[in-house]
């Protein structure tokens, strides 16, 4: 049997959310046990994922059966295969849809939990922003187009969806050419 070493930072992140009775953000693959077969099933849709391909489950269980806990652990798998990760809980303050702002709510604990491999505890949107920002500068150094279109070019597909117009506007305004 091979035993997996735990990175310091890991073992120390685990010790203090359990000492807080919660859930540790980071390194909690390490103390999951008895979910082998819900956890390969996820597995293969992060694999699915990563191949271009899309997954949707729905995770129902008592209060205090563990769901948050479960969901953690396929979180920090998804992060550890550099996939981007959003997480909310949905409550009566938090709702897919609703009138009296809870939706809006919900969106902004969204945005506030958008994660990565290098900001697993949220806030990366900015991250991912830049990065997209710099690989489509980076694009546009070999290709010889202009920054701006290539950024149009790479979000040209978002633009058919609900919001797409928009959202694609403004990660072009991102990008401003530098004036001198």
């Amino acid at each position: 049997m091979t035993t997996k070493r735990i990175r310091p930072k890991e073992r120390d992140s685990i010790i203090q959310s359990l000492k807080a009775g919660v859930a540790p953000r980071v390194g909690i693959q390490h103390i999951q046990v008895g979910r082998v077969n819900e956890v390969k099933a996820l597995y293969q849709d992060i694999e699915r994922i990563t191949s271009g391909g899309s997954a949707f489950r729905l995770i129902i269980g008592e209060y205090g059966s563990g769901k948050t806990f479960f969901l953690s652990v396929i979180r920090s798998i998804a992060l550890e295969m550099k996939l981007v990760t959003i997480t909310a809980d949905l409550s009566p303050d938090r709702r897919i849809h609703a009138s009296g702002g809870q939706a809006r709510y919900l969106y902004s604990e969204l945005m506030r939990n958008f994660a990565t491999r290098n900001k697993p505890e949220g806030n990366a949107l900015t991250s991912v922003v830049e990065r997209f920002i710099t690989i489509a500068r980076q694009e546009a150094d070999h290709s010889g187009q202009s920054v701006s279109s290539v950024i149009h070019d790479r979000l040209s597909a978002l633009t058919e969806l609900v919001g797409g117009y928009d959202f694609a506007k403004v990660i072009e305004a991102y990008w401003p050419p530098v004036s001198g």
